[in-house]
C-alpha cells in the first residue's frame, strides 16, 4: 500500500505533468476563442432574431414555437463546438430527457451556467422564467418576449402569483416550460431549497412534473469554477430523467415540494457515492 503522503505527492506529480499542462492551456485557448466568436457575432444574431421577432409578432405562439426551433438548433450547434473544441463535453442526442405527451413542466437542479442550453437543446425548445435584471436588459428583452420566456418574481413574494398564472398560461403553447427551482446555481454536489411556483404551477394547471438530474464532471461553469479556469479532464455533462410526478386533484404544492426534495437529496447522495475518487 502506498503511503497518504505519497499519493497525494504522485498525484500532484501526474497533474502538474507537461502533457495535463498543455492540455489546460489548450482548452483555455479554446474557451478564449469561443468567447470571441461569440462576442463578435452575438450582436448579429440578437439583431436577427429581434427582426424575427418584428415580422411575427401578430401570432405570439406561433412566433414562439418558431424561435425556439431556432434557439434550440443554436444550442445544439453550440454544445456540438463545445465538444469538438473540448471544452465541455455533451451529447444532446443521448440527453435521457423522456417527456410525456402533452403540456408539462421540467425542474433540473442547476449545477453549470449551461445547463439552460443543454436542456434546451436536449427538448428542442423551452419556455423559462428568467430573472428580472436579466429579462429587462433592452438589447435582448425582445427577443425573450418572443420566445415565451417569463420574468421572475425577483425578491417581491407578490409578483410569484402573477408568474404562476402567465406561466401556466404558456403551457397551452405547445412548449414545454423548464424552472430551475433554485433560482441560482447549485452548490457543488448539494442544492439550495427549492422555490414553489413549478409545483404550484404543476398542480394548478394539473400538468406533468417531470424532474432532471444534471452532473457535469469534473465541476466547471459554476460559481466555484469560472470559464476561464477550465479543469482536467474534458468536463461531461450529462442530463437524466428522474422522476415523472403527476399531481392530483387536491394535491398541495407544498407537498409535492417537499417529495421532489427528498428524491434530490437521495440522487445527489447516491452521485456523490459513486464519484470517481481523484
Amino acid at each position: 500500500m502506498m503511503p497518504a503522503r505519497g499519493l497525494m505527492v504522485a498525484t500532484s506529480r501526474m497533474r502538474s505533468s507537461p502533457l495535463n499542462f498543455a492540455l489546460r492551456q489548450g482548452r483555455l485557448l479554446a474557451v478564449l476563442l469561443t468567447v470571441g466568436i461569440y462576442s463578435a457575432l452575438a450582436p448579429f444574431g440578437y439583431a436577427g432574431l429581434a427582426l424575427l421577432c418584428a415580422l411575427w409578432r401578430r401570432h405570439p405562439q406561433k412566433r414562439a414555437r418558431r424561435l425556439q426551433t431556432i434557439t434550440s438548433r443554436a444550442y445544439r450547434l453550440m454544445h456540438d463546438w463545445l465538444t469538438w473544441t473540448r471544452i465541455t463535453s455533451f451529447d444532446w442526442r443521448k440527453a435521457a430527457v423522456d417527456l410525456p405527451s402533452g403540456p408539462c413542466v421540467v425542474i433540473a437542479n442547476h449545477p453549470t451556467l449551461i445547463d439552460v442550453t443543454a436542456i434546451t437543446a436536449a427538448l428542442g425548445g423551452a419556455i423559462s422564467i428568467v430573472k428580472p435584471g436579466l429579462y429587462r436588459r433592452a438589447m435582448i428583452r425582445p427577443l425573450l418576449l418572443g420566445l415565451g420566456h417569463v420574468e421572475g418574481p425577483g425578491a417581491d413574494p407578490i409578483r410569484a402569483g402573477r408568474v404562476v398564472d402567465r406561466v401556466a398560461e404558456r403551457l397551452s403553447w405547445g412548449i414545454p416550460v423548464v424552472i430551475f427551482p433554485e433560482g441560482t446555481r447549485s452548490p457543488p454536489g448539494g442544492r439550495h431549497a427549492f422555490g414553489r411556483v413549478a409545483f404550484e404551477v404543476a398542480c394548478r394547471a394539473q400538468v406533468p412534473l417531470v424532474v432532471l438530474g444534471v452532473t457535469c464532471e469534473p465541476l466547471y461553469l459554476s460559481k466555484q469554477a469560472p470559464p476561464l479556469r477550465p479543469p482536467h479532464p474534458m468536463p461531461r455533462l450529462e442530463v437524466q430523467t428522474l422522476a415523472v410526478e403527476r399531481p392530483g386533484a387536491g394535491t398541495s404544492s407544498r407537498t409535492l415540494r417537499a417529495k421532489v426534495e427528498s428524491l434530490y437529496d437521495v440522487w445527489l447522495n447516491r452521485v456523490a457515492t459513486h464519484k470517481p475518487k481523484t
